[in-house]
């Protein structure tokens, strides 16, 4: 007989004492009556926890699942009416029931799933409806943890604030695992339009190649530096990617603005041809004959050579102690041709005759014959130009013997000029530190060559030719370089060519604080040179 015909036989006894009879049950501590067929649902489980499950970036593992129960333990059928997350959004979803209608005592299910998308632990809830009276919505307690990297980095954002053009700032940024498995840094992108003014760098030095792999809780540092070169505002952004399932990529932002703090304006005009002066100092001692013969034989080069640098130059060669010159020539220009050049030489150092007291002490002969052509009165007025160089060439086999030594003639002939780098040193004598077989070595004059940047030719070569291009080479006036009259932050620097931006064909030069032309570049006579360029703020304030 059927489980409810049983029920009612039992009770048909109470009916002959009784015209009305009940079926109930308790439920929940309270007494339910179930004798009008009503639908009674029971849930099983009512909680599910899922533990921790790993979550993977290339390759999500099969999503956990667990099957829920819906049980009709009422007198009449159960309609289901709707089952829901309380949060769709979160990592659980629900499959299809197997029937919405529940009859008594018959059951229905559905599963529930957990695919996790980071490192956090997820509580959700389950609501089923239905048509139960005393039930309507009954809860399943969701609960799961995912196992993944999570990465963080930070400063998110960052402002370097306003920075002097030529000053710097250094910003770095941390990498960190807050996660709980093992995170991956497999690269890096660094964009902006302002290349030049913001840079990153990985630390690869410290921090290895990629990729990099780091434990929770651990971190890696990288830097990004800041050095504006105008007054724009600057951003840049830095996307970092790993591992981390639910932020493969995330991003960092970093701004700034440059500011001026003052700009300088050099004007020049470049001269029509460098002017130099040349004057030789010889020794007439007797040990002297073959070195003065070589330079009056190969003089002629010289001065060919002087000729095909266009230079504006005057020669002079120097014996006496007098300082005047012998002839009737203070110089020799671009006017002479070779062979008049040669022979006024001839005429300069051997018109005396016999060698004096000072032969063989250059700096004094120097001194003597500067002394009569910078006095209007002097015998040598004329010989040197104010605005010109001053190549001062000693030659000798002998050590320099004048009374002082070579640092006081060096700053007694360069106050001559504005400009003290206008005064250089040369030298033909003997070879440095030990001389050679005909010569000993030109000390004290060797000096004042290297403290002025000259040239320092052995007198012991045979190849005068080559000694004297060498030379006229080294002494006419250096058209390519143009010294600034403050130190400029250099990626600032314009140079204009009469108005026209130049931008190919120099390059500064920090050590001369200099503009330098390349040869091929280098500004036409009577042309105007202008180059601007900013000043360093202080970067401490």
């Amino acid at each position: 007989m059927p489980k409810r015909l049983l029920l009612l036989s039992s009770l048909s006894a109470l009916a002959l004492a009784c015209s009305e009879y009940e079926i109930t049950k308790e439920k929940d501590g309270e007494i339910v009556d179930l004798s009008d067929g009503t639908p009674d649902i029971e849930v099983t489980p009512t909680a599910v926890d899922f533990g921790s499950v790993s979550v993977e970036v290339a390759a999500p593992p099969a999503a956990e699942s667990a099957a829920i129960t819906i049980g009709n333990v009422g007198e009449g059928d159960l309609h289901i009416q709707d089952i829901y997350l309380e949060d769709e959004t979160g990592p659980y979803t629900i499959g299809a029931i197997s029937s919405v209608l529940v009859q008594t005592g018959g059951t229905a299910t559905f599963n529930v799933s957990f695919t996790p998308l980071t490192a956090v632990a997820t509580p959700g809830r389950v609501l089923i409806e239905s048509d139960d009276p005393d039930e309507a919505v009954v809860e399943v307690i969701l609960n799961g943890s995912g196992v993944a990297p999570v990465i963080e980095i930070s400063p998110v954002e960052y402002d370097f604030g306003t920075l002097f053009i030529g000053c710097d700032g250094e910003q770095p940024i941390t990498i960190k695992n807050v996660g709980n498995a093992d995170l991956v840094v497999t690269g890096f992108e660094f964009n902006t339009a302002s290349a030049d003014d913001i840079a990153f760098d990985d630390n690869s030095g410290a921090n290895g190649a990629l990729p990099w792999t780091l434990a929770p809780g651990a971190t890696k540092e990288v830097n990004v530096a800041y050095e504006p070169h105008d007054e724009y505002s600057d951003i840049a952004y830095l996307f970092v990617d790993s591992n981390d399932p639910f932020t493969p990529s995330v991003m960092a932002t970093q701004e700034g603005l440059g500011a001026l703090s003052g700009s300088n304006l050099d004007l020049y005009e470049q001269p029509i041809k460098g002017m130099t002066d040349i004057v030789f100092a010889v020794d007439k001692s007797c040990s002297m004959d073959d070195d003065i013969a070589n330079v009056q034989n190969n003089f002629g080069t010289f001065v060919t050579t002087m000729a095909g640098l266009d230079a504006d130059y005057h020669v002079i060669a120097t014996v006496e102690d007098s300082g005047c010159i012998n002839g009737s020539d203070l110089y020799i220009d671009n006017t002479f041709s070779a062979s008049d050049a040669q022979s006024t030489l001839t005429t300069m150092i051997n018109l005396g005759g016999s060698y004096a007291g000072n032969t063989e002490r250059g700096f004094m002969l120097l001194e003597a014959f500067l002394a009569e052509s910078i006095d209007s009165s002097g015998c040598n007025w004329g010989a040197i130009r104010e605005d010109a160089t001053l190549n001062l060439v000693g030659v000798s086999d002998e050590p320099e013997q004048s009374v002082n030594n070579y640092a006081y003639y060096v700053s007694a002939f360069q106050s001559l000029k504005a400009n003290p780098d206008d005064v250089v040193f040369h030298a033909i004598g003997g070879d440095y530190p030990s001389g050679c077989s005909t010569a000993s070595a030109y000390t004290n004059y060797y000096e004042a060559v290297t403290a002025t940047g000259g040239l320092f030719l052995s007198i012991c070569a045979t190849d005068w030719g080559a000694h004297l291009e060498a030379l006229a080479e080294g002494s006419t006036s250096d058209l390519s370089t143009f010294e600034l009259t403050d130190w400029p932050v250099p990626t600032t620097i314009v140079v204009r060519i009469d108005g026209v931006t130049s931008t190919a064909g120099w390059e500064y030069n920090g050590t001369d604080n200099a503009i330098d032309f390349e040869d091929d570049y280098v500004p036409e006579g009577g042309s105007t040179i202008e180059i601007e360029y900013a000043l360093y703020g202080d970067c401490d304030g």
